[in-house]
């Protein structure tokens, strides 16, 4: 999210300020537009920025500033870089100075709210979050409801994160990144049909990827329906097989073994059950998911535990370290699999194995 939300910032400051001069002022003589200089000299910065290039990026930005003290776009891109090289009493700073002088402006108040949510502080991040929304002249609120589910999901409100995908996918109905985080946010919470049908938006207007077979994959694998669930394994390593997802089907196999069918059709074309079969048909998994004593085979390789980071959820963090989201919830006594927030401390292995 935090990537993702720079690179909007410096989009749209270098749009704000346009083209880049080559030409800098010597003498300033009666003919020297201040305010065009410091829009120059910020469009420089905020391109020595983009190519980790901090020290002319500073200078240039300062001269800016200096050029044109009453410029909420200068305060604005000061605000990026302090942000950038980690000096957060200055970058709030810089953004309290933006917003003053331009209320109004819903990206520097979009922007405002993702900084204050980066800093945990979600109150106030949905206060400016919504101040852009509210502005009728603000053109991204698709992306600002985006930003405030991402700001609900890291602080563990789930529903609330569902709410706020579904106004961002009212305002954009194709966006891509809103159908896949919604998906991912019905599939943690174990929404299995309204993650099948979001999915199913998703691939309309999205290409066909890894992680969308792996997710169709989990969806009918939750509804315990392992047939489609191994049809879209299959596909999953047939398409990619090099890739992370195909990997994680073929541990899930191994963890998980599929389920002898000829026993059910049989079963549905006789009506009957010989002793045979019954034998065959005990000994065959439910086809509901494990929640328990799932993966309680531990690898030595597997860390004891997670360190929640801002964006992540708890099926995410089950995709990276393969273990199921019931599982992790077992184990780390969660009832809803939404109540995680950055900075927690989450348990990769069983209670008996935690150790403090």
């Amino acid at each position: 999210m935090q990537r993702i939300r720079l690179a909007i910032i410096v989009a749209t400051l270098l749009t704000v300020t346009g083209c880049v001069s080559n030409t800098q002022p010597g003498l300033y003589g009666d003919s020297f537009n201040q305010k065009e200089a410091a829009k120059t000299r910020m469009s420089l910065g905020l391109t020595y920025l983009k190519n980790n290039n901090y020290t002319q990026a500073k200078k240039n930005l300062d001269k800016a500033l200096e050029f044109d003290p009453s410029s909420a776009d200068v305060h604005y891109s000061l605000a990026y870089y302090y942000q950038l090289v980690g000096d957060t009493t200055r970058a709030e700073e810089s953004y309290e100075t933006a917003i003053d002088l331009a209320p109004g402006n819903g990206d520097i108040a979009n922007s405002y709210g993702a900084f204050k949510c980066q800093n945990g502080n979600y109150q106030a991040a949905k206060v400016y979050f919504l101040k852009a929304i509210n502005n009728r002249q603000y053109a991204n609120s698709a992306q600002t409801y985006e930003n405030l589910a991402l700001c609900a999901q890291s602080q563990g409100n789930a529903q609330e994160a569902i709410d706020y995908l579904k106004e961002a996918l009212n305002h954009q109905p194709a966006r891509q990144k809103s159908l896949l985080i919604l998906t991912e946010m019905y599939m943690s919470t174990e929404q299995w049909e309204e993650a099948k049908a979001t999915l199913r938006k998703y691939e309309k207007v999205a290409n066909v990827s890894p992680d969308s077979l792996w997710m169709a994959f989990e969806i009918a694998r939750g509804q315990g329906d392992r047939e489609t669930a191994k049809q879209y394994g299959d596909m999953l390593v047939s398409v990619y097989p090099e890739s992370n997802a195909a990997k994680r089907y073929a541990q899930a196999e191994l963890n998980e073994p599929e389920v002898t069918r000829t026993v059910k059709a049989d079963q549905a074309n006789n009506g009957a059950n010989t002793n045979a079969d019954s034998t065959q048909n005990s000994q065959q998994p439910s086809p509901q998911p494990k929640t328990s004593n799932e993966n309680s085979k531990v690898s030595t390789n597997t860390p004891q535990f997670h360190i929640v980071k801002q964006g992540e959820n708890l099926y995410r963090i089950s995709l990276m370290h393969n273990i199921k989201v019931a599982t992790l919830q077992n184990w780390n006594n969660l009832e809803d699999p939404g109540a995680i927030f950055a900075g927690m401390k989450l348990w990769l292995v069983p209670v008996n194995m935690q150790e403090e």
